[in-house]
């Protein structure tokens, strides 16, 4: 039969000195620390103001219903549409409809009971006489 290979013994390693040479580090830069009383002091910034056209209602907030003679409007969701504000509101019967108000011509309009809008007019009575001013006044228009 044939030999078997036989493991050969290694060879020792000779141990060569290893030269080293230190690593140069390049201080860490760092970013001063926020303190709880600087971030509280820092002015909350505000949201942008919004365009005078919208392509995408906004989440309105909360009703903020007013009365303005038989209609009733949803003060906290008025939304700038096309140069007028609209905002969701009432009839004297409790009827939903819209109402749009254009600062810059004094007018307003409404949506009929199938949702159409009517025709801009001035207001006629002094309930929407005050809901033109107080619109406009708030909307510094």
């Amino acid at each position: 039969p044939a030999a078997t290979p036989r493991p050969q013994a290694a060879k020792p390693v000779e141990a060569k000195p290893v030269e080293t040479r230190p690593v140069e580090t390049k201080p860490a830069e760092t970013q001063p620390q926020t303190t709880t009383a600087q971030v509280a002091a820092r002015p909350t910034p505000r949201p942008a103001s919004r365009p005078t056209t919208t392509t995408v209602a906004a989440k309105p907030a909360g009703p903020d219903w007013r009365t303005y003679g038989p209609l009733q409007v949803d003060w906290a969701n008025w939304q700038p549409m096309g140069g007028s504000y609209v905002a969701p509101s009432l009839n004297a019967e409790g009827q939903p409809l819209y109402t749009a108000i254009n600062c810059g011509a004094r007018k307003l309009n409404a949506t009929s009971q199938t949702g159409q809008w009517r025709t801009w007019e001035a207001p006629r009575t002094d309930a929407e006489q005050q809901l033109v001013s107080d619109l406009c006044k708030a909307k510094g228009s």
